[in-house]
């Protein structure tokens, strides 16, 4: 089988140089793998297994009947494990790929209000911009993050413009969470985004992004 390269937008010129390599011969696997790549923005080259096995990819996705064809160091990830939340799953490639003396840490920005913007940040890159439309959802979908992505280092920072829904997100998250994450409140004047009303949810993910890049006062519980 002749090595296919398939081209994406690289996040970082990190990666640009450190690529994911796609290792099976299977047409519905390798159809599910490359589109979940192509949804985390993430480049990848297309091999077969024995090809991957004497290449230089941080890290190796394929089926597991043809893991055991791949003798070799290095990462091996299971199709069947990207079917979780997509920001977990890309949190793993990208540490895989980046190393373990990357700053992993991993960052929250929060936006309250009617729609609730999130933003998560790690290794330096947005890895999931959402919007919900209540506390509990919002409070469930970074839980899921906090809980599977592996780090150093957690901070939630929640925007003040609601401050009442903030303090309810901030304590429902502490007090899940406890010392392995930090919690801010964070003063977001400024940070709404002139983004196209007709693209919903744009600039509550944008006002997201900039609350997780600014510095708060740490939440504690009373």
């Amino acid at each position: 089988m002749p090595k296919l390269i398939v081209e994406e937008t690289p996040l970082t010129e990190e990666l640009l140089h450190r690529k994911v390599a796609v290792a099976t011969l299977r047409g519905r696997p390798y159809y599910n793998i490359t589109c979940a790549l192509r949804q985390m923005e993430l480049q990848f080259d297309s091999l077969s297994p024995e090809q991957a096995a004497q290449s230089n990819a941080k890290l190796i996705i394929t089926t597991r009947d043809e893991a055991d064809m791949i003798k070799r160091k290095g990462a091996v990830m299971l199709d069947t494990e990207l079917d979780k939340y997509h920001a977990i799953v890309k949190a793993k490639i990208m540490r895989n790929i980046m190393g373990e003396r990357a700053d992993d840490q991993l960052t929250i920005g929060i936006d309250p209000g009617s729609r609730i913007g999130i933003s998560a940040i790690y290794l330096h890159q947005e890895i999931a911009s959402a919007v919900e439309s209540s506390p509990q959802d919002a409070i469930d979908h970074v839980s899921a993050m906090l809980g599977g992505i592996e780090s150093r280092k957690k901070v939630v920072k929640i925007g003040d413009g609601d401050i009442s829904m903030a303090r309810q997100i901030a304590y429902t998250l502490k007090m899940k969470f406890r010392d392995k994450v930090d919690v801010e409140i964070v003063d977001e004047r400024g940070t709404s985004q002139n983004a196209d009303a007709h693209r919903r949810g744009a600039r509550d993910r944008l006002s997201a992004r900039s609350i997780a890049f600014r510095s708060g006062k740490s939440f504690t519980m009373q």
